[in-house]
């Protein structure tokens, strides 16, 4: 049975690359539905069809809608539970795929990812499984018991976009949510992580390379 794909990221070569080599290869019995580069495209393009596979970019925004990151994984899991759910992420940080499998995400993918990588995830999604590429499943299992793991999804996000150099009241805005709530949320997670300063999260994050730091 020949299953549906959506690609959802937000750089058109990104889009146009992934379906070429899934294109390319006759094993995958996938035919594409739509593609997405922004939350509220994608959001529009569920209401119109019913994929059987998302492949989602990590970094998928919207100015207008404040779902991202995990908080939109779980969102999709949940109003379309048939939907596989397969993320595309520059970052390997153990704990992010750790939270984003919890999520209900079926897929983990780096952006290194060759077409072997990709035929393989595609398979083991279409069969039911969860796939973790090999390297990143090593570093997932040696990170198994890191101190930060107990972050809520509304915690690692804010932390997220705190490392894309978003100030707290952009976050608010980005996120729909008070900047004393954005606040909470931080102060939450440096409690969490030992650290008593912004300057002591910083080095932090840097050190552990949670995120993807903007320089």
């Amino acid at each position: 049975m020949t299953m549906k794909m959506v690609i959802a990221d937000e750089y058109t070569v990104i889009r146009r690359g992934v379906r070429a080599m899934i294109s390319n290869n006759a094993s995958l019995t996938l035919s594409f539905c739509g593609e997405a580069d922004s939350v509220g495209e994608l959001l529009a393009l569920l209401a119109r069809e019913t994929p059987d596979i998302l492949l989602l970019g990590y970094t998928l925004r919207d100015p207008q809608n404040g779902m991202e990151g995990l908080a939109l994984v779980k969102w999709l899991t949940r109003h379309y539970p048939a939907l596989q759910v397969m993320m595309l992420s520059p970052d390997t940080n153990p704990l992010m795929i750790r939270l984003a499998l919890e999520a209900g995400a079926k897929a983990w993918l780096s952006r290194h990812s060759d077409e072997k990588i990709l035929s393989q995830a595609l398979q083991s999604v279409i069969d039911g499984e969860v796939y973790v590429e090999r390297t990143l499943m090593n570093a997932l299992f040696k990170g198994g018991k890191m101190m930060n793991e107990t972050l809520s999804v509304r915690e690692t996000d804010v932390l997220r976009l705190i490392c894309r150099g978003l100030s707290l009241t952009d976050i608010s805005r980005r996120m729909h949510l008070s900047i004393k709530t954005v606040s909470a949320h931080k102060m939450r997670a440096m409690d969490k992580l030992g650290v008593k300063n912004s300057c002591q999260l910083y080095c932090l994050l840097a050190k552990t390379r949670m995120f993807d730091i903007a320089l």
